[in-house]
């Protein structure tokens, strides 16, 4: 027996993306997202409070932009002297995109 092809499934999410020209967008803000998620659980598992990144940075603009998962234009030197901040070091690192079939 033959198996029916959906006639209602589209590409994959990734190809929408590029195609809509968000794809370098939704990766940054996850990027940052993550970025946020792991500083925060480093601060907790620290018992620091935010006033760490404020006197770090000597601006409380500075420290929200860097809780602001909505910014991210953040430079290395700022999320580095961040992730310093809690006793950690950022590490970046290039993944090779999987190609959809």
């Amino acid at each position: 027996m033959k198996t029916k092809r959906n006639t209602h499934t589209g590409s994959s999410l990734s190809a929408f993306l590029a195609d809509e020209g968000l794809e370098a967008e939704v990766s940054a803000r996850a990027a940052k997202r993550t970025f946020i998620y792991q500083l925060e659980k480093q601060m907790t598992r620290r018992h620091a409070k935010k006033n760490v990144l404020r006197r770090l940075f000597g601006s409380p603009t500075t420290t929200q932009r860097v809780l602001d998962e909505d910014y991210t234009a953040l430079s290395l030197d700022t999320m580095t002297r961040a992730a310093s901040a809690v006793g950690c070091d950022l590490q970046i690192a290039l993944v090779p995109k999987k190609i959809a079939k």
